[in-house]
């Protein structure tokens, strides 16, 4: 989303830069050799970040430059600045635009824009305001001021302003998915379909749309739907490492272990070199996937994987002591879990893989204890930390079956949780926790 509003805004500062410099003419004659090309490389979008950022300096270093033409040039250093994530010092250049020209509405629009990328919603809000106030009829200010509120956690607010922004153009397709955004972390996954619907009515070439529109049929255990809308999505965006991801989920639900695995090998093939956490949460997954499938040699290279990428990650110790334990190396999965255990003595999941791999005793009564606690709602943690001796209150809520692969989870809990450890182990669910204790303690 915010790529995408980057790019837009993009779009709209050179083509003020570029007249302001041809009224400069009298200004650019009496420049040094060379300036000219220097400012046309500064607003040239084709060339890299740091290649423009250089060229803006060389020409904002010629004496004598007019206001506008320097309010133009600080605004495409910005830009570039921006691009690179040096959202500080775009700010830092908007700041000085804006003392030059503190009318032009634009600028102040840029300046939320690069507050917002650079964490900092709440100071961008004055922004939007005043590029509003400035340009009342203008939509833009409405939609990024909608995200900085989103972004808040002030979602009445930013649903409110997203509405205000289609009153004004209501042939943006990104409005509506901002409206989808919101109204999904809200909860209301029909309303979010609906609203991605409107901006692919309008924009049916829009696969962010889709992506998104994919979460939420997910979210409302309807992964049929969610796979042929990342079909559709995929049919053009074949390097998408995110969306190979996605599709992979919803095959999984499904229970189609071989297609998850497959499109979460694509996923890796397509993730970037330098992404490491991304990297490692594909493999993961793909970990997951094996397990499910029955590879526990292959579960147990992708977790080593995932683990060689970031050894101090909760997530990939836990990962690793899991494929582990699946493999028959105890020793091993216990002390991955120690390691675990050790990074984040809260994590719930990390604690039940200890317990898993101790032997039964005082250190595995209290892991087993330590899970029930850290996890008072996850069904299967509960009904794990139960067969191994953990006390708990706490009552496991019935988990959801309206998918394959979660009616083979709450199979394995439900047997499991009545202490009927061979039908856990029959139930099929290979890639949960309970299988293994169903499988390692019965």
């Amino acid at each position: 989303m915010r790529l995408a509003r980057l790019r837009r805004l993009l779009l709209l500062m050179p083509l003020v830069l570029a007249p302001v410099l041809g009224r400069d003419a009298a200004a650019q004659d009496s420049q040094p050799e060379g300036w000219s090309t220097d400012a046309f490389l500064c607003r040239d979008l084709k060339l890299e970040p740091p290649l423009r950022i250089e060229a803006c300096a060389r020409a904002l270093d010629a004496p004598s430059l007019s206001a506008k033409v320097r309010v133009g040039l600080l605004s495409q250093r910005a830009m570039a600045l921006d691009e690179l994530g040096d959202y500080g010092k775009a700010i830092q250049d908007y700041d000085s635009a804006i003392v030059l020209t503190p009318s032009d509405p634009y600028l102040f629009l840029n300046r939320g824009v690069a507050k917002v990328r650079g964490g900092k919603p709440a100071e961008a809000l004055a922004d939007y305001d005043e590029a509003i106030r400035l340009k009342p009829d203008w939509h833009l200010p409405y939609f990024d001021r909608a995200v900085a509120l989103s972004d808040l956690g002030r979602r009445a607010e930013a649903l409110a302003d997203y509405q205000r922004a289609l009153d004004r153009n209501p042939d943006d397709a990104w409005i509506f998915v901002g409206q989808g955004d919101v109204l999904a972390a809200s909860g209301d996954q029909a309303g979010a379909i609906a609203a991605y619907d409107q901006a692919l009515k309008l924009r049916p070439d829009l696969d962010k749309a889709r992506m998104r529109r994919a979460k939420a049929l997910l979210r409302l255990d309807r992964p049929q739907e969610a796979v042929a809308e990342m079909d559709r999505a995929l049919e053009d965006a074949t390097g998408n490492a995110e969306w190979w991801r996605l599709r992979a989920e919803a095959k999984f639900a499904l229970a189609d272990f071989a297609g998850a695995i497959a499109d979460l090998q694509h996923a890796v093939e397509h993730a970037a070199e330098n992404a490491r956490g991304p990297r490692a949460a594909i493999l993961r997954d793909l970990a997951l996937a094996q397990l499910a499938a029955g590879d526990t040699a292959a579960a147990d290279t992708s977790a080593q994987q995932a683990l060689a990428l970031a050894e101090k990650d909760t997530a990939n110790l836990v990962l690793a002591a899991q494929t582990a334990l699946a493999a028959g190396a105890i020793d091993q999965a216990a002390e991955l879990a120690r390691r675990a255990v050790a990074l984040q003595p809260g994590d719930a999941r990390a604690q039940a893989m200890l317990a898993l791999g101790l032997a039964p005793g005082d250190e595995a009564e209290r892991a087993a204890q330590a899970t029930a606690d850290f996890a008072p709602e996850d069904p299967e943690l509960l009904a794990l930390a139960r067969h191994l001796g953990g006390r708990s209150d706490h009552v496991a809520p019935r988990p959801s079956q309206a998918t394959p692969a979660k009616k083979m989870l709450a199979a394995c809990i439900t047997s499991l949780a009545t202490a009927n450890a061979a039908a856990a182990r029959e139930s099929g669910a290979t890639w949960s926790l309970c299988w293994l204790a169903a499988g390692i303690k019965p």
